[in-house]
């Protein structure tokens, strides 16, 4: 018995004009600066005759360099109607940072003393906030190379820091200061005193503006059962002043190391037993705090280029249309 004969194809203007709907542009990042794999919705087909055949150029899945690339989709079907519609995918080039070069300048808070919640301290230059610091960068701008130099002295008052402080300048030339001191000054036995540790931070911050460096200030971070943490207050207001008075960045170290959530002794969970460091955790969040800081003032808008590029396959698959993961610089 023979098959049944298949139906003859309907005239176009009893089934409908074949159509075609490219999804939206899409936008994605390359990371790395190398081509990224890219994933896209189907086009959408209307009206036609069975079967309808559809595809794009390059299709999905392919590899986009960076810069605009135009995809253009077609359709045809049993009538030999053909629809057509076209779509962009735009990849971004790396994030970037306008600068590179940070100077870490402080004491043993800077130079990485760490207390745990529970006996002892010790240095730790590895678990530094500026270590961390450019741990976290790396991992962001993987076409850089990001220095954050690690200048703490433990022991150092700031009224005894300015010489060392210009010496660091002209030494490292960073491009921006992230500037910590005041914490020994407070030392009711053998400290110099909040007065005394506002001027120098004050002549500081001045002498970074006078060579052209950015400074980010922060706030000293709180005490737990000292003679002197009742004067850590004091030395704050100071500290948010003079960052207004030149219009440096400011840190609240202090209220970040106060809310934080630490799993340390209470009141202050991240600071360590010895009531005037930090722990590791503590550490942990003034990094993450700075690399936010940093990259909301520092992070340069990344703009579309023109052109197609094409290349090799070597980043990872997105979903349909992409997303952009640049960030515009604030500030």
């Amino acid at each position: 018995m023979s098959p049944p004969a298949a139906p003859s194809p309907l005239p176009a203007d009893k089934i409908g004009r074949l159509a075609l709907a490219c999804p939206a542009d899409g936008r994605t990042q390359s990371l790395d600066g190398r081509p990224v794999t890219v994933h896209f919705a189907a086009p959408v087909v209307s009206g036609g005759q069975p079967p309808v055949t559809a595809g794009c150029s390059p299709p999905s899945g392919s590899a986009f360099g960076i810069g605009a690339t135009e995809v253009t989709c077609g359709a045809s079907d049993a009538l030999q109607q053909t629809a057509s519609c076209v779509f962009g995918v735009t990849v971004l080039g790396p994030p970037k940072l306008a600068v590179t070069r940070f100077l870490a300048f402080g004491n043993s808070i800077t130079a990485g003393v760490v207390s745990p919640p529970h006996g002892g301290s010790r240095l730790d230059g590895f678990d530094s906030y500026p270590a961390r610091l450019q741990r976290r960068l790396a991992s962001l701008y993987l076409t850089q190379e990001i220095d954050v130099v690690n200048a703490g002295l433990p022991g150092e008052e700031a009224s005894q820091a300015e010489a060392r402080f210009g010496l660091e300048l002209g030494r490292h030339r960073p491009e921006v200061v992230l500037l910590m001191q005041g914490t020994n000054d407070l030392n009711v036995i053998a400290g110099s005193g909040a007065d005394s540790a506002a001027a120098a931070l004050d002549a500081m911050v001045a002498a970074a503006r006078a060579a052209g460096i950015d400074t980010l200030l922060m706030t000293v971070p709180p005490q737990r059962g000292t003679g002197s943490a009742f004067l850590v207050s004091g030395l704050n207001d100071s500290i948010r002043a003079i960052a207004a008075r030149y219009g440096a960045g400011l840190i609240d170290i202090h209220h970040l190391l106060m809310t934080g959530p630490c799993s340390g002794l209470q009141p202050t969970p991240c600071i360590g037993s010895d009531g005037l460091h930090p722990t590791a955790q503590g550490y942990g969040l003034m990094a993450q705090e700075l690399e936010r800081v940093v990259v909301a003032r520092y992070d340069v808008e990344i703009a579309p280029t023109t052109g197609e590029q094409r290349g090799e396959a070597r980043g990872t698959a997105l979903a349909s249309g992409g997303r952009s993961v640049s960030r515009r610089r604030q500030g």
